[in-house]
């Protein structure tokens, strides 16, 4: 019939008993529970081992704790000396942090992420997000990006141009005959040029490097610069918005640094004519025959163009009675406005 009363009635009127008994039944569901747990572990440890030979992420988790953990001893993890080279290096080849973190934590029963912070300076740490955020083969969310392609870039600060995305030298006296990758230093207020879309993200020295190119348009030039004409240049430049300003609109750069209306107008993307060709190809050019003012959708003066300025894609006109327009959309899809005694309408 199960426990007498009397028995009940003596564990009632005994509270310790009651207490005892209890952290022994929950004891042994801690234990049982912690043995559940180790089994699981195991399991998923030997899984993931098994994939070693053919997982790049399992390889780079054992490669992560090889250089946080040189001596294998898991014990004496806080006190082996992490080695940061091998973090950046293997840094390099991370596609999946996710996969590697769940890779480590199967391997060895720790967090990736919390061993890092604790092994690394803050510096550091951050270096090895920046280069795993920003590797071009990652995959899953984009990679971290410095520069969009086509952004226009202008100098705020006086910053080197390089030849290759490596800060190591700063243009100093002992660095003469070195192999320096320095081009020259800009002027605060300079338009340098388009973002190409390339980046590097310089470990040694942490900086983040964008690639920088434009060409010198065929026509319409002054004097001094028709033997440019159509001229490529390309170069590398420190993306730190202490050094540099990012425009994606010609009005926001202009409303900016309105004096950088002349260098824009002959500075163009290495695409521009290859997009102007396509343009001609499909759809209507309007082009300008004499300097003029772009509108904007309320018909009020945005910037100033010279002649022979591609525009855009004719949209449509507009005869107010007074004053004719024409609507067209440029080549980052803005429409805008413009008078029509000012452009030619090119059909294909």
């Amino acid at each position: 019939m199960g426990i007498k009363k009397k028995h009940i009635d003596s564990y009632l009127d005994n509270p310790k008993r009651i207490l005892v008994g209890g952290v022994v039944v929950g004891i042994g569901g801690f234990l049982l529970y912690k043995l559940g747990k180790k089994i699981i572990a195991d399991m998923n440890k030997k899984s993931t081992e098994s994939q070693a030979d053919d997982s790049p992420e399992v390889q780079q988790a054992m490669a992560m704790r090889s250089a946080i953990n040189p001596s294998g001893v898991s014990w004496l993890k806080s006190m082996d000396g992490t080695n940061t080279t091998a973090i950046f290096d293997t840094a390099k080849q991370i596609k999946k942090l996710d996969a590697v973190s769940t890779a480590y934590r199967n391997l060895y029963s720790d967090d990736l992420l919390m061993d890092l912070q604790s092994e690394l300076s803050t510096s550091d740490y951050q270096k090895f997000l920046t280069m795993v955020s920003s590797n071009p083969t990652k995959t899953g969310s984009k990679p971290q990006t410095f520069a969009k392609k086509n952004q226009m870039i202008v100098s705020k600060a006086e910053v080197y141009l390089r030849t290759s995305p490596d800060a190591s030298y700063h243009g100093a006296v002992y660095e003469i005959g070195e192999n320096k990758n320095i081009i020259r230093k800009t002027k605060v207020g300079e338009f340098l040029g388009y973002a190409t879309g390339r980046q590097s993200f310089d470990t040694k020295n942490n900086v983040k490097f964008i690639e920088i190119a434009y060409l010198i348009k065929k026509d319409n030039l002054p004097t001094n610069l028709k033997p440019y004409a159509g001229k490529k240049y390309a170069f590398w430049v420190s993306s730190s918005a202490n050094f540099i300003d990012q425009f994606e609109y010609f009005a926001d750069l202009l409303k900016q640094y309105p004096n950088l209306q002349n260098e824009v107008a002959y500075k163009k993307p290495l695409d521009f004519y290859s997009a102007v060709k396509g343009l001609k190809g499909i759809q209507i050019p309007v082009i300008t025959k004499q300097k003029t003012q772009v509108l904007d959708g309320r018909m009020q003066p945005l910037i100033s163009v010279q002649s022979g300025t591609l525009l855009g894609n004719y949209i449509m006109s507009l005869n107010t009675g007074k004053i004719n327009y024409i609507q067209f959309k440029t080549i980052d899809n803005t429409l805008r406005w413009v008078k029509a005694n000012a452009v030619v309408i090119q059909n294909s």
